[in-house]
């Protein structure tokens, strides 16, 4: 295998990040067909992302094709009197191609979002990792705290 270069994400790629979204969506969910717009939804929203540069979307590209990915979005802090990291970080959909796991491609991705983390002042990265990701994500230097406090939207009529 050649080795994998991980780099942002540019606007030539949304086509396969788009392929990948649907791919790790219905990994875990009996394929259906996407719901209508979908694609053209993803399609925006990718583009946008990253022409906007809201999101940081690294991926591991081997022989010209995508392989794996993680995306990340810096929220800004409100400023403080006393000195303090400026951000924190969201990290979401994670995925590498089955035949590309075992490989440190995803730890890799991860390895370089931090360190670009890092170097925006981020003071903390949140991710919401699958029960089957969890050691994955502690491997990679997660842990899980013991100060926030969440809200949830309340679902339904």
């Amino acid at each position: 295998m050649t080795e994998p270069t991980i780099r942002l994400a540019r606007l030539g790629d949304v086509g396969e990040l788009v392929e990948l979204r649907s791919d790790f969506t219905f990994e875990d969910v009996a394929p259906t067909a996407a719901r209508p717009g979908y694609e053209e939804e993803c399609r925006a929203f990718l583009a946008d992302a990253i022409a906007s540069g809201r999101w940081q979307i690294w991926v591991a590209e081997v022989d010209g094709r995508l392989v794996s990915h993680a995306f990340v979005a810096l929220v800004d802090k409100v400023p403080r009197p006393v000195r303090e990291n400026a951000r924190i970080a969201y990290l979401t959909n994670v995925y590498t191609r089955p035949d590309f796991r075992g490989k440190g491609i995803g730890a890799a991705v991860i390895a370089r979002a931090q360190d670009a983390a890092r170097e925006a002042d981020v003071e903390l990265m949140i991710v919401w990792p699958s029960d089957a990701s969890v050691e994955f994500y502690e491997r990679e230097g997660f842990e899980k705290p013991d100060e926030p406090l969440i809200w949830r939207a309340p679902t339904g009529p």
